[in-house]
């Protein structure tokens, strides 16, 4: 008997029931057809690990803190000795602002009221109620209620602008107040859209090139930043398309961030010219700015990467095609180059600053080492290295101080130009902040004269720890370089490490 007839026959117009099953086992298990939901969870659960290294006695099991160098994006861009407002307040800041909501409603009537009396008096229009609407802004700000914020400071600008003019900097506060209130609700256009309207309005009104612009200009860049971090923390939506009619495909949002970070990087260009053509050579403002620079060059090389995996773009899968070619294409990248000139102008400030702190170049000779080594010129690397150690020497920092920057306890892990992985500097989180530890990994392993880590070794660990959370730990150590350490003699040698790597999760800090 044929096997079509195995198969009772169905009633026209309806689903064959064995259609019919497999179309049930399909929707009830959609990790059949995108597998990688199956495992969404535990991937989350991985990103959000963050991991503390101690040095580890194996003997003793006594454990020695490691503290960890500050990362660039954790400086404040200061500049004239003013720190610009941060799009986040700190903790202590929100505590110190703390005002119940009965008060806050009180001050909406007087305010209000104030209003109302000043508009009896003088119109619509009145020079005075400039200052009580911001005020009232800010009142509707602490209460989350930015729609209404919105509201008062738009109406705050126009009347600025019809009692002063279209470019006078009165306006300024009103558009700051309505670029926090955009940042607060997600209406990052708006709140983009009012950054550059400060620029254009400080080039207006004191003329281009001005240094008024600078922090509108910084604060763009730093918002751009933003943007661009927010979009690759953001977890990715897999999605189906059957369409076959050929059209290009839509990019996806990891693509558009890299929009947001290339912007960041001509503003960061506009900012540093901006200060070097008013001579403004000796400002700390400028370093921190090239540094930033530094940063998006440095993630800009490796877009192709970040997009498919954010974290780990620096370890990116080999591919039988392609890969080879990419690589040696970053090795002397145009990105590469412009980081170099970039570390070059730095030295020319700090060399020709006679008030400059010696360490400030030692940090630069060091951060321009990791530049070269992070990019596979390991020789120039370590004359960068040398270089930096012998400046420390001629500049008379003490010995103790030498020791801890050229052989520290434990090797620096790099990059320190962006954040890393399951790192603290990855979620904000400030180096001397005590976190709540789920469990550690004892583990042992060689740093190359490459500073490439190898030969790792597990050798114990809490109860709690899962073979994944082992993996994640051994790839964090592969995925980057550790700075070599640099003996007395000038020598860089392959070393070995034992260390106790703490692991607690960022979502419950």
């Amino acid at each position: 008997m044929p096997e079509s007839s195995l198969i009772p026959d169905k009633p026209r117009g309806s689903i064959h029931p064995a259609a019919h099953y497999f179309l049930t086992l399909v929707l009830a298990s959609p990790s059949l057809l995108l597998p990688q939901l199956g495992f969404s969870q535990s991937r989350t659960q991985l990103n959000q690990l963050i991991f503390d290294p101690e040095i580890l006695n194996p003997e003793t099991q006594q454990t020695i803190p490691v503290s960890s160098p500050v990362y660039n994006s954790e400086r404040k861009i200061k500049f004239n000795g003013l720190s610009l407002p941060n799009q986040e307040n700190t903790e202590e800041t929100i505590e110190s602002q703390a005002i119940s909501i009965p008060d806050i409603s009180f001050n909406i009537e007087q305010y209000e009221e104030q209003l109302a009396a000043i508009e009896g008096d003088a119109g619509p229009f009145a020079t005075d109620l400039y200052e009580t609407l911001l005020a009232l802004g800010n009142q509707y700000q602490q209460l989350n209620d930015h729609e209404s914020a919105i509201e008062v400071f738009e109406r705050a600008e126009y009347v600025s602008r019809i009692n002063h003019g279209l470019f006078h900097p009165e306006q300024v506060a009103s558009i700051e107040g309505l670029i926090e209130s955009y940042v607060a609700i997600g209406d990052l256009r708006n709140a983009n859209a009012k950054q550059r309207y400060l620029i254009y309005l400080s080039e207006q009104y004191f003329g281009e090139n001005n240094l008024n612009a600078i922090p509108s200009i910084i604060s763009l860049a730093e918002q751009n930043m933003t943007n661009y971090e927010r979009v690759l923390n953001m977890p990715v939506q897999p999605s189906m398309s059957f369409s076959s009619s050929g059209s290009a495909l839509q990019p996806t949002p990891r693509q558009i961030a890299f929009g947001s970070l290339y912007q960041a990087q001509q503003n960061y260009v506009r900012a540093i010219s901006t200060l070097t053509d008013n001579q403004q050579f000796f400002d700390s403002t400028l370093l921190e700015l090239e540094h930033r620079y530094i940063e998006t060059l440095f993630l800009q090389t490796y877009r192709p990467a970040i997009i498919k995996e954010p974290d780990y773009y620096m370890s990116e899968k080999s591919y039988r095609t392609g890969s080879r070619i990419r690589n040696n294409n970053r090795r002397n990248s145009v990105s590469y180059l412009r980081g170099v000139y970039a570390f070059e102008r730095m030295l020319i400030y700090v060399r020709y600053n006679p008030m400059a702190d010696p360490l400030v170049l030692t940090d630069i000779l060091m951060n321009y080492g990791d530049w070269n080594l992070l990019f596979g010129h390991t020789r120039t690397a370590a004359e960068k290295y040398i270089e930096a150690n012998q400046e420390a020497i001629n500049r008379g920092i003490p010995e103790q101080e030498i020791e801890n920057i050229f052989r520290p306890a434990m090797p620096v892990h790099l990059p320190l130009v962006a954040a890393k992985p399951n790192s603290r500097e990855k979620f904000s989180i400030a180096a001397n902040k005590n976190l709540v530890y789920d469990g550690y990994v004892d583990i042992s392993f060689t740093v190359s004269r490459f500073g490439r880590a190898g030969d790792i070794e597990i050798l114990g660990k809490s109860g709690n720890v899962t073979k994944k959370i082992e993996q994640r730990l051994k790839r964090y150590l592969r995925n980057s370089p550790f700075r070599p350490r640099l003996q007395k003699d000038g020598s860089i040698n392959e070393e070995s490490l034992t260390l106790r790597y703490h692991f607690a999760y960022a979502d419950k800090q």
